[in-house]
């Protein structure tokens, strides 16, 4: 797999703590960090494209970046931390994902991260399953007691958060998971806000208003409800006529 880099701005960031995601269970590892980049208003930093990744483009603010994009914020406040997402909307396949996940960590490394937080969606079988977090580094124990989760201690994270998690370290960064469990059928905005509130403690001075995904959950659970009564109707009628 042959990758390129295309670097369009360089912020000055400082030791800036990384949020990937790319898509799982409920796209919830892709919603997340879309939505942190339009909340935060955050700048393109670079994007990186190969023959082996779709051949398509997301125009935003009139640049047209590829498949795997990065996205900078300088902290504002005190004590609060510069910031970087690393986002796509495809799933490597699985021989890609070593060499992808390689470059991302080299990228992410030479722009000074000591710390990556990867996003993670897995399937919902119950309705007590709940969020986990995971962690490989140095300094990763202390970081998953932030989060106030329940850890990971035995178990399989796959694609390009597995590889992160093992490769990570390797590099002198600590690699945390965040493992959502979300509807496999759908995507579940009602899951992603999950994520929002472990991230604040992960990466200081982070807020961001969860209540326009949690409206956008309402608004397909609804659609959900009709539709599910739209095809009891259809079926009441088949029977009895």
């Amino acid at each position: 797999m042959t990758i390129k880099t295309t670097r369009y701005s360089d912020m000055g960031l400082e030791r800036p703590i990384a949020v990937v995601g790319f898509p799982g269970a409920g796209l919830v590892s892709s919603i997340v960090p879309n939505y942190l980049v339009g909340q935060l208003s955050m700048t393109p930093l670079a994007g990186m494209s190969s023959p082996e990744m779709p051949p398509y483009c997301l125009i935003a603010g009139g640049l047209a970046m590829p498949p795997v994009r990065f996205y900078g914020r300088k902290g504002k406040g005190k004590n609060a931390r510069d910031m970087i997402v690393c986002m796509s909307e495809y799933a490597p396949k699985p021989e890609d994902c070593y060499l992808l996940a390689e470059e991302i960590l080299r990228y992410l490394k030479r722009m000074g991260c000591e710390t990556i937080v990867c996003l993670e969606g897995v399937p919902r079988y119950t309705e007590e399953d709940v969020m986990m977090v995971c962690g490989c580094g140095e300094n990763t124990r202390d970081l998953m007691r932030k989060t106030k989760l329940k850890e990971l201690s035995n178990g399989m994270i796959r694609g390009m958060t597995g590889v992160m998690l093992y490769d990570g370290p390797g590099w002198g960064i600590d690699v945390i998971s965040l493992v959502c469990p979300a509807n496999q059928s759908l995507p579940d905005p009602g899951a992603a806000v999950g994520f929002l509130k472990p991230l604040s403690k992960l990466v200081p001075g982070l807020k961001v208003n969860p209540q326009p995904l949690m409206d956008e959950a309402d608004q397909i659970k609804k659609r959900m409800d009709e539709q599910a009564a739209e095809n009891n109707d259809l079926l009441s009628r088949q029977i009895y006529g």
